[in-house]
C-alpha cells in the first residue's frame, strides 16, 4: 500500500516540518562556516565557473550551438552550457552526498523516533538552495549579454519540479544501499561522470549520430536539460507532453525511492 500512498512523504514532512527546517538550517550554514566571505561563495564559484566557460568556449574558441537567435552572440554558448550544468549539478551534488549519508549519520539511526527519511530529502533541499544561485546567475547573465527576458521563464517549475523528485528518489535508493554496500559512493561517483558525459552539457543533440540518440534520451536528465534550456535560454515554450511524461516519471522514481528506503532502513541498526 505504501507504493501507491503518494501522500506517505508529503505527510511526513508536515508532520516534521520544525525538524526539517532546523536540518536544512544546519546545512546550510555548515557549508561555508569559518569561511570569511561564507553564503557569498555560493554566487562566487558558479560566477568564476561562467567567467571561464565564457572566456574559453565564447572567446578562444568562438564556439557555436546552432540556434539562430543567438549564435550570433559571444556569450550564448557559455550560457546555454551553463543552464546544463546547472541542472546537472542539482541532480550530481545531491546523489554524491547520499551514498555515504546514513553511514555519516549513525547517531540518528540509533534514535527510534528519529525519521532517517529526511536525511535525504534535506541533502536535496540544500542541493536545490544552493543551486538557485545558478540559476540566479543564468538569469543576471540572459539579462546582460542575451539582452532578453521571457515570460517562459516562469515555467521553470515544470522542469525543476521533476528535477527536484527524480533527484530526492534516486538519493533515497542510493542512501539505503550505501549502508549495505560500502562501495556505493564510490560507484556513485563513477556513474555520475559517465551521466555527465552523456547528457547534452557541452554539445547539443543535434551532433549525436541520429542512429545514437536514443542513447542520450536513456538518461532522464537529458530532456530536463533540454525543455529549462527552452524556457530559460530560447524564450520557447517546452514541449508539455515532455514535461507531463517527466513528471509522471520522476514521481514514479520518487515513490519508489522512498518505499525501498523505508522497508531497508529497518536493518540499518543491525549494520551500523
Amino acid at each position: 500500500m505504501l507504493l501507491f500512498n503518494i501522500f506517505a512523504a508529503p505527510r511526513l514532512l508536515c508532520r516534521h516540518k520544525g525538524l526539517f527546517r532546523q536540518m536544512l538550517q544546519r546545512n546550510i550554514s555548515a557549508r561555508y562556516r569559518g569561511s570569511v566571505l561564507g553564503l557569498v561563495w555560493s554566487f562566487a564559484h558558479p560566477l568564476m565557473m561562467l567567467a571561464v566557460y565564457t572566456f574559453v568556449f565564447g572567446i578562444v574558441f568562438k564556439a557555436r550551438w546552432g540556434v539562430e537567435t543567438l549564435d550570433e552572440n559571444r556569450a550564448a554558448f557559455p550560457l546555454i552550457m551553463f543552464c546544463g550544468l546547472a541542472v546537472f549539478n542539482l541532480f550530481s551534488e545531491s546523489v554524491n552526498s547520499s551514498g555515504s549519508l546514513i553511514v555519516n549519520h549513525t547517531g540518528f539511526v540509533k534514535k527510534v523516533i528519529f525519521p532517517l527519511e529526511l536525511l535525504p530529502l534535506c541533502t536535496v533541499a540544500t542541493a536545490f538552495f544552493f543551486g538557485a544561485a545558478w540559476f540566479s546567475l543564468l538569469l543576471l547573465g540572459a539579462c546582460v549579454f542575451l539582452q532578453s527576458l521571457s515570460w517562459t521563464m516562469c515555467l521553470l517549475p515544470l522542469t525543476l519540479l521533476p528535477l527536484l523528485l527524480f533527484t530526492a528518489g534516486v538519493s533515497f535508493i542510493i542512501a539505503a544501499f550505501g549502508v549495505y554496500l560500502r562501495d556505493v559512493p564510490q560507484l556513485v561517483g563513477v556513474v555520475t561522470q559517465i551521466l555527465f558525459f552523456m547528457t547534452p552539457i557541452f554539445y547539443p543533440v543535434s551532433l549525436v549520430p541520429e542512429r545514437l540518440r536514443w542513447l542520450l534520451y536513456l538518461n532522464p536528465l537529458t530532456p530536463m536539460v533540454e525543455e529549462t534550456r527552452k524556457l530559460f535560454l530560447y524564450g520557447q515554450e517546452p514541449d508539455y507532453m515532455v514535461c507531463l511524461w517527466l513528471f509522471l516519471f520522476s514521481l514514479a522514481v520518487f515513490q519508489i525511492g522512498f518505499v525501498c528506503f523505508s522497508k531497508m532502513k529497518k536493518g540499518f541498526a543491525d549494520v551500523l
